[in-house]
């Protein structure tokens, strides 16, 4: 496999590496095989299905989304831009059409659609929604913070879960025009900021992990854009204390199992999928380091299900883990390869 890794730091100084790896998924081994320097604050990216076109997110005041194309052996050239219409661009996902490209400014509070061409490049943006709310927490959100868009399975509806407001806002989707209209929100406890979400595959289910209190919330989902909750179910081991942060959440393609990364307590937790989608049983965790050293940020299963990618920010690190196929478990496999503020990570099928 290989995979492209974004990064994020918030010093003075800030990651500018889009980093291009290659994995031996039966070893586990790593290797950096190239990297394109040119954007400031990769914090999230998005390959094209044609794999020909590499998108990223610049999480900068300004933000941004860039437009790299992917040549022979992961080489990455840049392509063009566009402007995010707001600050902290943290997320971008592609409708199920081909046709649209959406992203959120996690600082400023949009949710904005671009059109995508024949040629992959971006059109200036045909919807730009703000939100408007806020939640107790003084810190976090004394404003909206939009941090990820999905599409349901039909593409008729995009979910959006806002660290800033305690909701998932749900939108209809025109896919001829691009444009949102709000369906409803729904809220999901004071103060727990939801982050980031995964439908289970019968798209009944939806699963959104939470960044400010370390929960995922498991939500039943209909065709009507109806989202409602179901329960809640921690992250970590109840005695856990301290600073704890969810980030990323991933599902297991037959919807067996759910994942999700700790930051802080530094662990990438394992679910079991029960009651048919409606309920989630943590099984087990691998410990990812000592307190506050590795953060890990974001993980993704390869396409076999048998292995997952982490990038660890603070650590610096990308890491392979194997997955048991009965269990759902993990173990570490091979090495960690260095990678500067390793934020993200993407995969697509070697040359």
């Amino acid at each position: 496999m290989r995979l492209f890794v974004g990064g994020y730091s918030w010093t003075e100084t800030l990651a500018t590496g889009v980093r291009v790896v290659m994995s031996d998924p039966a070893s586990g081994e790593l290797v950096l095989t190239g990297s394109f320097t040119g954007i400031p604050n990769p914090f999230h990216l998005l390959l094209s299905p044609t794999g020909r076109t590499l998108y990223v997110a610049s999480n900068v005041p300004d933000g941004r989304v860039h437009v790299l194309g992917v040549g022979r052996r992961g080489s990455l050239e840049h392509r063009g831009e566009q402007s995010a219409q707001g600050a902290g661009t943290v997320h971008l996902s592609l409708h199920p059409s081909g046709r649209h490209l959406l992203a959120v400014n996690h600082d400023s509070g949009e949710v904005v659609v671009f059109p995508v061409g024949p040629d992959e490049l971006l059109g200036p943006p045909v919807e730009v929604v703000r939100h408007a709310g806020k939640g107790p927490d003084p810190l976090n959100q004394a404003g909206p913070h939009p941090h990820m868009t999905v599409s349901d399975g039909t593409g008729a509806f995009v979910l959006v879960p806002d660290k800033g407001d305690d909701q998932v806002h749900v939108y209809r989707f025109d896919a001829g025009s691009g444009g949102l209209s709000p369906v409803g929100r729904t809220h999901l406890g004071e103060g727990v900021g939801p982050r980031h979400l995964v439908f289970h595959p019968s798209g009944r289910y939806v699963y959104v992990v939470c960044e400010l209190q370390p929960v995922i919330s498991v939500c039943g989902f209909d065709t009507s854009g109806a989202l409602w909750p179901l329960g809640t179910v921690r992250t970590v081991p109840d005695e856990a204390d301290g600073w704890i942060a969810p980030s990323g959440i991933t599902i297991s393609a037959d919807g067996r199992y759910v994942y999700a990364a700790n930051r802080g307590y530094e662990s990438v937790a394992v679910f079991e999928v029960a009651a048919g989608g409606a309920v989630l049983k943590r099984i087990g965790e691998h410990r990812a380091g000592d307190s506050l050293t590795t953060m890990p940020w974001d993980l993704v299963l390869d396409p076999t299900g048998s292995v997952m990618y982490v990038a660890n920010q603070m650590a610096g690190t990308l890491v392979t883990l194997s997955v048991d196929p009965e269990s759902g478990l993990l173990d570490r496999r091979g090495a960690p390869l260095a990678v500067p503020d390793a934020a993200c990570v993407v995969l697509a099928p070697a040359d």
